[in-house]
């Protein structure tokens, strides 16, 4: 006799039980199959012993009068009957391994309560990470472009610093080689050569000046107005 015999016997010997009860002894033992294994089938069913005399103990507690059967995890039990009569059940060990299982899941599962409280502060936790890391790239994109506006401007007074300064020596220089033409010719004329580049590099260092603060900072002053005016324009349509 198997499994499925076995139970089919059974279900044959209870069919005339109330439902509540006819189902319950049912899925007890289907249950208490189920825990045992495919492996251990037949010690099961060596323990149980045969259908007829289970279906006669669940008859009897359910007609019994008295109080005394009662139905709990360990099956249908009668104080009447001594340990050897008494419905095999689970064992101590099983309901130790079946409670840590349950606490287990318990703590894999949570509580719904459990579960809604970590969400908050898995939440709360991320919006401290994630706003601060928000404002310091905006803070940042903002400082680059202000300055990449401070490179170019430093940029545009040191070359209009250094263009005064190569117009200033190079004048110098050239008034040096005209007085040394009188005593050293080539002297005076290396001198020239000299006052004649410095002054030609500081106009084209003034040339240059002049098209960066003419052209290219309004360019630029524009292109930050605008950018900055369409971030607060986003922002402020999203509030």
């Amino acid at each position: 006799m198997n499994r499925e015999e076995y139970l089919r016997r059974l279900s044959y010997l209870l069919q005339d039980l109330p439902e509540e009860e006819y189902r319950e002894a049912l899925e007890y033992y289907e249950d208490y199959f189920d825990e045992a294994g495919p492996q251990r089938e037949q010690e099961v069913i060596r323990e149980l012993g045969k259908p007829e005399r289970i279906a006669a103990m669940i008859r009897d507690s359910v007609k019994e009068k008295d109080g005394d059967w009662e139905y709990t995890e360990e099956g249908y039990y009668n104080r009447r009957y001594d340990e050897k009569n008494q419905m095999p059940g689970k064992s101590r060990k099983e309901q130790k391994t079946e409670k840590e299982k349950q606490q287990r899941s318990w703590h894999m599962k949570g509580s719904r309560d459990r579960n809604i409280i970590l969400l908050v502060i898995i939440l709360a936790l991320a919006a401290g990470v994630v706003i601060p890391a928000a404002v310091s790239i905006v803070l940042g994109i903002g400082g680059g472009i202000l300055g990449l506006a401070g490179g170019i401007l430093g940029v545009v007074l040191a070359a209009c610093v250094t263009c005064v300064g190569l117009l200033i020596g190079g004048v110098a220089v050239i008034v040096t080689g005209i007085v040394k033409l009188f005593t050293a010719v080539p002297a005076g004329l290396l001198l020239l050569g000299c006052g004649c580049m410095m002054a030609a590099g500081g106009l084209l260092l003034l040339m240059l000046a002049v098209w960066m603060i003419g052209d290219l900072l309004p360019k630029l002053i524009r292109w930050i107005v605008g950018l900055f005016r369409k971030l607060f324009q986003r922002g402020g349509e999203k509030g």
